[in-house]
């Protein structure tokens, strides 16, 4: 491991020499890096930025990343323990508008973090550097480069470093995946503007190396290339779950089913400023030989209207208990919906890794005991999630899914032993279950 120390400030970032390769090496105007997991990218991202930032004096940089919510994430994990090495004074960031100050000598350099999900909060500036992070999510809106991002590389010539984990070589809609298209462009291009580098979770020297074998056998093998290795791959058939797994039932053939239990599962995202999160709860029902998706709940939703939401769903269903996970944004709902009303909350806790919870239930879905009620306006979403994961966006749907399958399928007669028929007013008619 070697400091890179810079000259007119007392600072010094730890890079490994791989990191240093890509940033302080080639000098091509466009980098693009497909790596595996835990490879440490976005760590190293930062501190160049940083870095970028005390010894070009003036700069503006651009970071695109995914979601809101990373952002907040990244800037405080990998941004914050870097700016804390330097005097406090000659740096500030407006939490409001993801807006990173530094002051230099020679000028004020100025970081904006923006998330893709936004491209009109994209336009209108030029930027010295332009990192693009999670490309392999990033960029499966082609018009987010062609529109907004690739414009603002104009004015000031800006090097453009693109990096994340491959997600497939062609999209949903079976175009060429962008990312990697330029990742093919970058070792191609005699004229040497284009750059590509690949990198597995092995070339990272700060982890174990018997901690990514371990990792490596819990990755299906279909995923190993592009998970450990950050290959391109086909993506054609090689989704964890299967569309044609699913079962279907019709609703008034619901009302006919004998059930063990009826469950309601939140997953929470309330944080401030994390409006691109979403909240979501499924309701399910629990028969001697089938697990029944009844309803999907799923919005973005502050804490007041997360609370409302809970209680709404609970008196619509009526469930017998209300799982919620006991951690981060989780523990404040249970502590509320405990002091405030009389519904059946359980908390439940994630000891795993989620692919490891999704791996657990697939042959539950493949053996044909996980239904589906026909026509819901939510079933394409969540049928379209399930069966592109893990190249997907957002995964909070089959990730409760998947955490209440591995919970139920161990214990779903505790404390119900009867079967009961489902009466009809217990499944409402009103938006999002029609």
């Amino acid at each position: 491991m070697k400091k890179v120390s810079s000259d007119n400030k007392k600072f010094s970032i730890d890079l490994h020499e791989i990191q240093k390769e890509i940033f302080f090496g080639e000098a091509a105007r466009f980098k693009i890096i497909a790596k595996g997991r835990r490879f440490g990218l976005t760590r190293g991202l930062a501190m160049f930025v940083v870095f970028r930032m005390l010894n070009r004096s003036g700069i503006n940089v651009l970071w695109v990343d995914t979601i809101y919510s990373n952002i907040e994430r990244y800037f405080d994990r990998y941004f914050r323990p870097e700016l804390k090495k330097l005097d406090k004074r000659i740096w500030s960031y407006n939490k409001n508008k993801s807006e990173l100050k530094i002051i230099t000598e020679f000028g004020n350099s100025v970081l904006d973090m923006r998330s893709a999900d936004r491209p009109e909060n994209l336009e209108g500036f030029g930027y010295h550097l332009i990192i693009v992070n999670e490309a392999g999510i990033v960029l499966k809106n082609r018009n987010l480069w062609q529109e907004s991002i690739l414009p603002m590389t104009l004015d000031y010539k800006a090097e453009v470093v693109i990096g994340g984990t491959p997600k497939g070589k062609r999209t949903k809609k079976n175009e060429k995946h962008l990312f990697y298209e330029l990742f093919e462009k970058g070792l191609t291009d005699a004229a040497g503007r284009y750059k590509s580098y690949n990198f597995s979770s092995y070339d990272n020297p700060l982890l174990d190396k018997e901690e990514i074998d371990e990792l490596v056998k819990e990755t299906p093998a279909y995923l190993r290339s592009q998970e450990i290795y950050g290959l391109f791959i086909d993506k054609g058939g090689s989704g964890i779950i299967k569309g044609s797994w699913w079962k279907f039932i019709r609703e008034d053939e619901v009302y006919k089913e004998r059930w063990i239990k009826k469950i309601q599962i939140w997953d929470t995202a309330f944080k401030e400023k994390q409006e691109n999160d979403f909240s979501v709860c499924e309701t399910w029902l629990i028969t001697p030989n089938k697990y029944i998706l009844l309803n999907v709940f799923r919005d973005r939703i502050e804490f007041p209207d997360l609370k409302k939401a809970a209680v709404d769903q609970y008196n619509l269903y009526n469930p017998n208990e209300v799982w919620i996970e006991d951690k981060a944004s989780g523990i404040s709902l249970i502590q509320e919906l405990k002091r405030g009303t009389r519904i059946p909350i359980k908390g439940i806790s994630a000891d795993k890794e989620k692919l490891e919870y999704i791996n657990a239930v697939t042959p539950l879905i493949e053996q044909g005991r996980v239904y589906l009620v026909e026509g819901k306006e939510w079933l394409k979403e969540f049928m379209d999630e399930c069966e592109d994961y893990p190249n997907v966006e957002f995964d909070d749907q089959i990730d409760i899914m998947a955490k209440f399958l591995n919970e139920a399928k161990e214990k779903i007669t505790e404390g119900i032993p009867q079967l009961k028929t489902l009466r009809r007013k217990n499944i409402p008619r009103y938006k999002g279950f029609r």
